[in-house]
């Protein structure tokens, strides 16, 4: 029987794991950057600690991915490919952590395969267009906020039914999907990317 796992690499790593085509296990890790800082617009904005810290955290996250593959005895891997990122030291990082986990992956041997962030949303529908139900509640959560009453602090929160509601986005239906198919009650998004990565592999026949 194949035992395999899926990931999607970040400071907040959430994984699958899979044996043949039954879900197993799942969970997330966290390692954070210390002394991390996005808005960069010159050399003069580097953090003391960069590029060091970013190294670090990039072969910290990919030691954890092994440690919790050999645990497990898994023999494949399925990753979520780099996508770019909003700020340039984020993609950075992303970047180096897949560079750290690869090489690391090529050298004990197990096999890994790549899938786009579109190659598994399409297969396991995780676009609001083919959700009319979900289109048609976000038009209502946006009618209900035009109609709130501001805050001391000017928001404008959305109620229904007495009942305070925000839209679904693409992290919230990574959820819904995940656990619709799987009779699940996470709430992680990471994990929930995880678990329909893992699916979009088994149903693409990717191992």
């Amino acid at each position: 029987m194949s035992t395999f796992i899926a990931l999607d690499l970040s400071t907040n790593t959430g994984y699958a794991i899979f044996k043949d085509t039954k879900l197993i296990k799942y969970d997330v890790f966290t390692r954070k950057v210390p002394g991390y800082k996005a808005d960069v617009k010159s050399y003069k904005d580097f953090p003391k600690e960069y590029p060091i810290n970013f190294l670090d955290t990039a072969e910290a996250i990919a030691e954890e991915c092994i440690r919790v593959i050999q645990e497990n005895k898994i023999d494949k891997v399925v990753i979520e490919h780099c996508e770019g990122a909003k700020q340039r030291l984020s993609q950075r990082l992303l970047e180096w952590t897949h560079f750290a986990l690869i090489q690391r992956l090529k050298a004990l041997g197990i096999d890994f395969k790549y899938l786009l962030v579109h190659d598994w949303r399409d297969v396991v529908g995780c676009y609001l267009k083919r959700w009319p139900d979900y289109q048609k509640f976000n038009q209502k959560v946006r009618a209900a906020k035009k109609k709130a009453t501001p805050t001391k602090s000017g928001m404008l929160i959305a109620k229904i039914d007495g009942k305070r509601v925000g839209p679904v986005n693409q992290k919230k239906l990574s959820i819904i999907i995940a656990n619709e198919k799987y009779g699940l009650e996470i709430k992680n998004d990471n994990i929930a990317d995880a678990i329909n990565l893992g699916r979009a592999a088994i149903e693409l026949g990717l191992f």
